[in-house]
């Protein structure tokens, strides 16, 4: 719903939570979100979608795609170092 809600309705501070934005999120802004929480649960995926909001406000869902595109193999080529 949130990748919808991201790429098709506007609405540019949702953000569609996976295990590799959870891993994201953990490396880059609170190493606590893997302590106890192997899996992605209701409570971390908010948790996830409240970092990037309140670090990247009204833009949070762009930033998140990027994030996310930056972790792929295939574009770390063309990625600034």
């Amino acid at each position: 719903a949130d990748c919808v809600a991201l790429f098709s309705l506007d609405q540019s501070s949702a953000i569609p939570v996976d295990v590799h934005v959870q891993h994201i999120a953990c490396r880059d802004y609170n190493s606590t979100l893997l302590d106890e929480n192997k899996s992605l649960t209701p409570k971390v995926y908010k948790e996830v979608g409240d970092i990037f909001r309140s670090r990247f406000t009204s833009h949070a869902g762009w930033a998140h795609s990027l994030l996310f595109v930056a972790e792929l193999p295939s574009f770390r080529a063309v990625l600034p170092k």
